[in-house]
């Protein structure tokens, strides 16, 4: 028995060790490469089947508010298969969008410890600084589109979409500056400061409004999170030049803010923009739902069939989503799912470990912020790339190996 015991004893950390290699892998690969995610996340699900210690895991799960959260919203996303009028190819396919946040606490069971988190971090950084230095080129014309529709000189986003490109390029300013932050080496260190400023130029040459909210945000908690309240009076001068700057010099931001503009003055029925509009409307229709299911929603699945009742008479098509996480979880589950998604981003916002540094709490907490704001103008939870950034960090940052839940 003894003997039995140990090639499976081998078998379950090696399992375990090519999980963390696969989850540093998995950070180089989701800015870029959406199937080498999917194959990845099969085979870290594998790795982690293969390496035991069930009791131990659970107990990290059920012990951790951050996993416990996430179960409990999944799960309420789950039931929620069971009900409305959606087809069956419709819940399937929305549960399986939502069992990405299983990641959380998948990650959160196997105790990623200091090492395994700073490699896998590394990789991010590294994959960021591709896109960025990509970007950058494809910006100045040296080739004339990126390897997505829509992205040329003039939206120079390269591997994903505008709105994907600049979420990825705010938390890589931020990324980028902690590093530079943390390294003991000048040369480095200036490398990554220089990485950091430069995303943040890159997001305002991009065509996503979405990441000028979430770098404005992002500035006010860095800023507040090293110098407290006084922070916040350089948090509002730093944005007040930056955007000033980026106004007088980037052509693509200066017609974003100023479109976004005539949109608010005009009215969008007056000339507004066409994403602006469709918003919109998506919106109107969507609270429509809303207001016919407020507790339980129209279900998992269900929003594409239940928006179709009030979009086709009026003549418009159905989208796949209202372009706002918080209308489509009120939408699919109602009230109580989205309670359960708040209290997801409040735990994540309380829960961050005792033992961590300043680099590590603000990382956790403009992930939280990203996730927050972002959630406002698109389905963040439904996009892949956003979703499966935002759980692959949150199982990272809030996995603790048991040296950490001691330290004080």
């Amino acid at each position: 028995m003894k003997m039995m015991s140990v090639p499976l004893e081998r078998l379950q950390s090696k399992a375990r060790w090519v999980a963390g290699w696969t989850t540093t892998a998995l950070g180089f690969t989701i800015p870029i490469w959406v199937i080498a995610d999917s194959i990845l996340i099969v085979l870290l699900v594998v790795c982690w089947l293969a390496s035991g210690e069930w009791k131990e895991r659970a107990r990290r799960i059920t012990a951790n508010p951050v996993a416990v959260s996430v179960l409990l919203l999944f799960g309420w996303l789950l039931a929620g298969s069971l009900w409305g009028g959606g087809a069956l190819d419709d819940r399937v396919l929305a549960v399986k969008k939502y069992a990405d946040l299983l990641l959380i606490p998948l990650l959160i069971s196997m105790a990623m410890d200091a090492q395994e988190r700073s490699r896998a971090i590394l990789a991010l950084g590294a994959s960021l600084a591709v896109t960025l230095v990509l970007s950058l080129v494809l910006g100045a014309g040296v080739f004339s589109n990126g390897w997505v529709n829509g992205c040329n000189a003039s939206n120079p986003c390269v591997f994903k979409k505008h709105i994907t490109h600049n979420v990825l390029m705010t938390f890589g300013a931020l990324l980028f500056g902690i590093l530079a932050w943390r390294s003991q080496s000048r040369g480095v260190r200036w490398g990554w400061g220089l990485a950091s400023v430069l995303a943040a130029g890159n997001v305002l040459m991009v065509h996503g409004r979405t990441g000028y909210v979430l770098m404005a945000g992002l500035t006010v908690l860095a800023l507040h999170t090293v110098f407290g309240w006084r922070g916040m009076a350089g948090a509002v001068t730093i944005l007040v030049l930056l955007f000033s700057g980026a106004y007088q010099l980037s052509t693509s931001f200066h017609n974003r803010v100023t479109l976004t503009a005539s949109n608010v003055t005009q009215g969008i029925s007056l000339g507004g923009d066409v994403a602006t509009q469709e918003r919109v409307e998506f919106y109107r229709h969507t609270v429509k739902i809303i207001q016919d299911h407020p507790m339980f929603g129209a279900g998992t699945g269900g929003f594409m069939q239940a928006y179709g009742v009030y979009a086709k008479p009026a003549g418009v098509d159905v989208p796949t989503h209202p372009h706002n996480q918080y209308l489509m979880i009120l939408a699919q589950v109602g009230i109580v799912g989205l309670c359960l998604l708040l209290w997801l981003f409040v735990q994540q916002w309380r829960s961050i470990c005792p033992s961590a540094d300043v680099g590590r709490r603000l990382l956790t907490k403009g992930l939280v912020l990203i996730m927050v704001v972002g959630c406002l103008f698109n389905d963040l939870l439904v996009d892949h790339t956003e979703k499966l950034l935002y759980c692959w960090f949150s199982g990272l940052m809030y996995s603790e190996t048991d040296s950490d839940v001691k330290t004080t």
